[in-house]
């Protein structure tokens, strides 16, 4: 079942690499968009960990925490532009990005391979749609191999929708 999971964010990335639309603009007048997700390290949910949205400028958009359990949920106005950055603040002075591309996605977790696609792309020159395409395929290589632990945790979402979309 995990690799059927892989299989799909690869896909999805090849459909981004081809240029299914650009979706990087704001939501068009739809309305705000409210994401939902889970902060999580090496060692679990991270329970309270505020979380900021910005833009690539470093705007502000938007503000939540995580809760007790770890998830959040985080409302993004209708005049933000994609992609957009969630930052999660954690209690030991570290801080876990990923990457929103489009006002379609509706759930995005916040952990250590989405931190890594957003260094990554930054490193292969900011985040545009190939970017970000090229570094989530490098954290998917990246994922632990041994013992059966591999996870697909940090992409969590509608990755049809996040990585370009089947239209």
């Amino acid at each position: 079942m995990k690799e059927i999971r892989f299989l799909l964010v690869l896909i999805a990335i090849l459909l981004t690499i081809a240029g299914c639309g650009d979706q990087t603009s704001g939501s068009g007048g739809s309305g705000p968009v409210t994401i939902r997700g889970l902060v999580s390290d090496d060692r679990g949910p991270v329970p309270y960990a505020p979380i900021e949205a910005t833009d690539e400028d470093g705007r502000l958009k938007a503000t939540a925490a995580a809760g007790e359990d770890g998830h959040f949920e985080i409302t993004i106005p209708a005049t933000a532009t994609y992609p957009l950055l969630l930052v999660a603040k954690l209690p030991n002075g570290k801080q876990l990005s990923a990457v929103v591309t489009s006002n379609q996605v509706a759930e995005q977790d916040i952990s250590p391979y989405t931190d890594l696609v957003v260094k990554t792309a930054r490193q292969l020159g900011g985040l545009t749609p190939g970017n970000i395409a090229r570094a989530a395929g490098a954290a998917i290589n990246m994922r632990p191999s041994q013992g059966g632990k591999r996870s697909s945790t940090g992409f969590k979402g509608d990755l049809t929708k996040q990585y370009g979309g089947w239209h």
